[in-house]
């Protein structure tokens, strides 16, 4: 996407997400004939309507993560004075929510403390997803880079004689 239509995407964005939701999916649905007539078409056509959709729905959550200009951005005054610290090193201004489907802002999940339980929930599956595959990668490199079969010392470049 040009970077000059980024904004006009996200404007796009907001006004879907006013009507169905911040659920990324319904957003995409609603929105991809309306902003990529053409592209959509072709698309079709040539059987990468389902990759267009993943593509647009990534961009729809980065959209959705980082807020907008509008009234749902937040001032970080909005914040009480005792979660300020806390807040200021969050790196995200929304996280999601499973039974919203949606990215719920920071100031809304400090106001609704079931909201924030889920959304933290939500971010420690993630984590430990990310964990457990690391582990798995752990594994398969282990699997795949050969060991030494006998007990040699490494190769010392500035010992070895010079030819």
């Amino acid at each position: 996407m040009l970077k000059k239509r980024s904004s006009d995407f996200a404007t796009l964005v907001w006004e879907t997400a006013a009507t169905v939701g911040r659920n990324a999916p319904k957003i995409a649905h609603e929105l991809i004939r309306r902003a990529f007539p053409r592209t959509a078409a072709e698309a079709e056509i040539e059987g990468a309507d389902k990759a267009l959709r993943i593509g647009v729905i990534s961009e729809i959550k980065r959209v959705l993560r980082h807020g907008s200009d509008t009234a749902e951005q937040w001032d970080f005054g909005v914040i009480a004075p005792e979660f300020r610290s806390i807040v200021s090193k969050l790196k995200s201004k929304t996280y999601f929510v499973e039974s919203a489907e949606e990215y719920v802002a920071v100031p809304r999940l400090i106001e609704c403390p079931e909201l924030l339980d889920e959304a933290r929930r939500h971010m420690r599956r993630k984590g430990e997803e990310c964990l457990a595959e690391a582990t798995r990668l752990d594994e398969l490199y282990a699997a795949v880079v050969p060991r030494p079969i006998y007990d040699e010392p490494p190769f010392d470049r500035d010992s070895a004689i010079p030819f």
